[in-house]
């Protein structure tokens, strides 16, 4: 029985030993992040040199620190990984997180043998392993982290990721929108903790409420199936499946030593399982927004606002191949909303409705046509730079306004598209984002990318049918 209560360890340690802390290494880089982080056990930093780094006494090597170590950072090279995997087996290390690439996903007789040799030390000992060749664990309820800019606040968002690579991008991308982590690992070649394990201890994890996944291939098809399934039937799982192609494949096995496996197994594994597959790194970022921010809406009928003349078209037209539809402002509606207005000389309410009038009235027009029981969300487009006067920087402000001022006051599901390619206009099109997402909005990068995510929320949680996926 493995013990996925060293995972607790490793994400929850007192104490942490960093292996391989020179003036210009990963290990000095993992030890900086750990102080950024505020971590607040104890760091023991390690290098047969000696000397100090950040303030922190430099052991030369593992057996020389007095006290307990729960968690092993290792940056050495690979050769010398099997001599430090027995002092942590005799210092009762709980788990060793391995930087340290030149294993397995090398695809030489020497790397497999060397990973072999090192699961079978730990096995004997009861240490377990968190890689070779990964990132390893961010953790910020408990300061742990491998990059010193991760945000410090935690949230309920868990991710189970293979490559280090995408799981720093997630972890940063996720963060520009608003998601906060509660427990992050990076895996890599999967010695010993895999995505199954993982898998396990999220489920029963109160700190998670979601769960995303990117995944190259498992070595263990009827674990993963179970593992997945029971966590799915818990929590909302979203996966991407790296290596779906024949090159992709070949690749992943080059990067972490992954079987990949059929597509067609990948497929319906997942779709059993009750997980939501995604197909881009953006669309699980997407996923994880959607679930974290958007209120459930209880229909498919859109008010939009915002946008253009011809940004309103390619809008309508994602809505309604995403399965959405934009129904017509009924008389009534229409005619409380005119009722706003000093002058509605060449207005045609339509929807979408652009909103370029005053702040107010574009309120209260915005509001009335939430409010009406005939639409069930608001999408509203926010597109940079179509506007030929010179004051339209105001006016996204202001829309921004009224946008914020309705989420606020009214229970419907509101979010949000922000889509700018000016390079001009960097600075201010952050701040905009920001503001959407301080408010607890969710915010797209189009109106497809809103709509192919909102509609794989309302699809999550149908039946499922199909046959027992074998493993292979």
């Amino acid at each position: 029985m493995k013990h996925l209560g060293h995972l607790r360890s490793a994400f929850a340690p007192d104490s942490v030993a960093v292996v391989g802390v020179g003036p210009i290494t990963a290990g000095r880089f993992y030890v900086e992040s750990l102080i950024a982080a505020g971590f607040k056990g104890t760091i023991y930093p390690i290098h047969p040199n000696g000397g100090s780094v950040s303030g922190l006494r430099i052991y030369r090597n593992l057996r020389d620190v007095v006290g307990p170590v729960d968690l092993v950072i290792s940056c050495i090279p690979a050769r010398s990984v099997p001599g430090l995997i027995r002092e942590c087996a005799a210092k009762h290390v709980k788990a060793v997180s391995m930087f340290t690439s030149g294993f397995s996903e090398t695809g030489s007789q020497v790397g497999r043998e060397l990973e072999e040799e090192i699961v079978r030390i730990a096995q004997g000992a009861g240490v377990r392993l968190i890689g070779p060749n990964c990132m390893g664990i961010y953790c910020p309820t408990n300061g742990v982290s491998f990059v010193s800019d991760f945000p410090r606040e935690s949230g309920g968002v868990g991710l189970v990721c293979q490559s280090g690579g995408n799981t720093i991008y997630l972890v940063r991308l996720g963060a520009e929108r608003g998601i906060r982590f509660s427990k992050v690992i990076s895996y890599g070649n999967a010695c010993d903790v895999d995505e199954s394990d993982m898998f396990e201890y999220l489920t029963e994890d109160s700190e998670t409420e979601v769960v995303a996944a990117y995944i190259e291939g498992v070595k263990d098809g009827e674990h993963f199936q179970q593992a997945l399934s029971r966590l799915a039937a818990r929590k909302p799982v979203i996966v991407l499946k790296g290596g779906v192609t024949r090159e992709g494949a070949r690749t992943a096995a080059s990067h972490t030593s992954s079987l990949a496996g059929s597509e067609q197994v990948w497929g319906a594994l997942l779709d059993q399982a009750g997980a939501i597959r995604v197909n881009t790194l953006c669309e699980l970022v997407d996923m994880m927004v959607t679930f974290q921010f958007l209120r459930w809406p209880r229909g498919r009928r859109v008010a939009m606002v915002g946008g253009g003349g011809g940004a309103s078209v390619v809008a309508t037209d994602a809505c309604a191949l995403g399965g959405f539809s934009l129904p017509a402002i009924p008389g009534h509606v229409s005619k409380e909303m005119r009722s706003v207005l000093d002058s509605d000389t060449g207005l045609i309410l339509t929807n979408p409705i652009e909103l370029n009038m005053s702040p107010e009235v574009s309120y209260k027009m915005a509001k009335t046509m939430l409010e009406y029981e005939g639409f069930d969300l608001m999408l509203a487009n926010c597109v940079f730079g179509q506007a030929p006067w010179p004051y339209y920087d105001t006016w996204v402000d202001m829309f921004c306004d009224t946008v914020l001022k309705i989420y606020a006051e009214v229970s419907k599901p509101v979010a949000v598209v922000t889509v700018s390619d000016l390079i001009d206009q960097e600075r201010h099109f952050a701040a905009l984002r920001r503001r959407y997402v301080e408010a607890g909005l969710p915010v797209y990068d189009s109106m497809s990318d809103a709509c192919l995510a909102i509609d794989r929320r309302m699809r999550y949680g149908e039946p499922r049918s199909g046959s027992k996926v074998l493993n292979k």
